[in-house]
């Protein structure tokens, strides 16, 4: 694999690109899953059509509550075996430990998109694939140490995680929430640019091993999927 992968870069987009993939895929398939469901006319999926002619498909919360829960817990749990435990491990049990967290993040993106529009993903998807694209090129040649960023974009993080707990508990009005969404937006793009600004310094300073490839990659992976899912926040209506 290192003939292949000779350097960090390659090695973590390799990574990243692998679990993406897996991502997209584990969701695409689940949508579809729910599209057949809708097709035999189960009676917890119904549909309307969106303002674009668009079927979008609505779930009944109370049928699926049970598994979204034990998916929330397993997706927590398999991220914690993967951060504490499986990205120290050889090559091959790290990315399957990490394929198997992708494929439960895919199926919870699915579920996200069920809950609003799953109409909306190729928007939202093309919106992150540009951003992501953007706060690359910035990271990694705009020659600017982005390390300051760190303990603002952390204490930023804190904020949105206790408004989105908040959300749980008090009604707040949609136009705030989406506001809120697009603040998140940015947090996760400017994490974007941490990231991959700290790559470059990773491989600057002559590290290469798999084992910082899984890990930078974890950081570049949540910061993908949660931008996704804040604009996709903030353009669901």
């Amino acid at each position: 694999m290192d003939l292949l992968f000779p350097t960090l870069f390659s090695k973590t987009f390799f990574v990243l690109s692998l679990q993406l993939l897996i991502t997209w895929i584990s969701a695409h398939v689940t949508l579809i899953k729910f599209r057949q469901l809708h097709d035999k006319k189960v009676h917890w999926i119904t549909s309307t059509n969106n303002e674009h002619g668009q079927l979008d498909i609505h779930v009944n919360w109370e049928h699926v509550k049970g598994y979204f829960y034990g998916l929330l817990i397993a997706d927590i749990a398999v991220f914690l075996v993967l951060l504490f435990w499986g990205q120290h491990q050889p090559l091959g049990i790290g990315l399957s430990i990490f394929g198997i967290w992708s494929i439960l993040v895919g199926i919870g993106m699915a579920l996200c998109l069920l809950s609003v529009d799953e109409n909306l993903g190729s928007k939202v998807l093309a919106i992150t694939t540009t951003i992501v694209f953007g706060t690359f090129v910035v990271g990694v040649y705009s020659q600017i140490d982005f390390g300051f960023l760190g303990l603002a974009l952390f204490i930023a993080l804190i904020c949105l995680i206790l408004f989105n707990l908040a959300r749980l508990f008090i009604a707040i009005p949609r136009a705030a929430q989406r506001w809120v969404a697009g603040i998140g937006a940015v947090i996760f793009t400017l994490y974007l640019v941490y990231d991959f600004n700290r790559l470059a310094k990773m491989e600057a300073a002559g590290i290469n091993n798999w084992n910082a490839a899984i890990n930078i990659s974890i950081s570049i992976y949540l910061d993908i999927i949660n931008l996704f899912l804040e604009i996709l926040d903030a353009m669901s209506q």
